[in-house]
């Protein structure tokens, strides 16, 4: 069970419940009204009305997991590789070529069922939401909250924070570092394909050349890259767009790049989320999380490569 408490001081005396939830828990309204309905929110022991003030020295306390909706994910036997877990967030190491949440196509088999597992033999519940996502052939790591109030206290803190790439791309980067600040638009509703367009939502990416080399006769570079936003295959879309599109990326490659990718017998684009660092919302601790590279066809290329990343 998840807590949250507040002491009201002198200075906030006269305050309201609604104002501690809002404020001071950073609660949104939705999750405010689903707290109240379930009688959740408790001072001095006793369920409180949301308008009720506040005397100094009075506590207001929330379990934020009486309102919590059943777990809709089917807990499935698979294995996880846990990098970081607290009594409100759960990182994982996700592979290359798996979905991370279910959808009405598919709702077994996701990284999500396979967590929700996990949660289940571990704390009793499986109940999990995504905070971040990443495309189904990207790896790295992926952060869960075990709860509603965990995923929107994660959510703000992931936007204030840091999200950094590994990627294999075909060329070389000239300069060696920069930044890609092209806005990216959907091509067409009833088409994934992301383009960069001037008309499109401003998307920026930081770039830095770890080291290049040469496969199949081909210049390659292993990237390493910051998101500063977070549109959907952001990456894949700048690199594209300079000219050096992902090897294995059948969506934005070209010609060049997917016939050396077919060569080198890759069936996914060489793109992992290798680390993500924020403020724990909780403890206010800094937090930064670390994926090793452990899919097969990234860890060949950079071996081939001579690169230990």
């Amino acid at each position: 069970m998840m807590k949250l408490t507040y002491t009201v001081p002198d200075e906030h005396a006269g305050i309201t419940v609604y104002s501690v939830l809002r404020r001071q828990f950073n609660l949104s309204a939705t999750l405010t009204r689903r707290l109240k309905r379930a009688q959740a929110v408790l001072c001095g022991g006793r369920p409180v009305f949301t308008d009720y003030r506040l005397a100094a020295g009075e506590t207001v306390s929330v379990d934020v997991e009486a309102a919590e909706p059943p777990c809709d994910i089917l807990p499935e036997p698979g294995s996880i590789r846990v990098l970081l877990e607290t009594e409100a967030l759960l990182a994982v190491n996700k592979p290359a070529g798996i979905l991370i949440h279910p959808s009405h196509a598919k709702n077994t088999g996701t990284l999500a069922n396979h967590v929700a597992q996990y949660l289940t033999d571990t704390r009793g519940s499986g109940v999990c939401h995504a905070v971040n996502r990443l495309d189904r052939d990207t790896s790295g790591v992926v952060l869960f909250a075990k709860n509603a109030c965990a995923k929107e206290a994660g959510t703000r803190a992931l936007s204030a924070g840091k999200k950094d790439y590994l990627a294999i791309v075909s060329g070389i980067f000239e300069p060696r570092r920069g930044v890609i600040d092209l806005p990216i638009r959907r091509l067409d509703p009833e088409n994934m394909r992301r383009v960069a367009a001037a008309d499109g939502q401003r998307a920026v990416t930081h770039y830095d050349t770890v080291c290049t080399g040469v496969l199949q006769g081909q210049s390659v570079s292993l990237l390493r890259l910051r998101l500063e936003t977070g549109r959907t295959h952001q990456i894949r879309v700048h690199a594209s767009a300079c000219g050096h599109p992902l090897l294995g990326d059948r969506l934005y490659g070209t010609a060049e790049s997917i016939a050396l990718s077919a060569a080198l017998g890759l069936e996914a684009h060489l793109l992992h989320a290798a680390e993500l660092s924020f403020t724990d919302p909780f403890s206010a601790a800094p937090v930064c999380v670390r994926a090793p590279v452990e899919r097969a066809d990234m860890q060949k290329i950079l071996a081939d490569l001579k690169i230990n990343p």
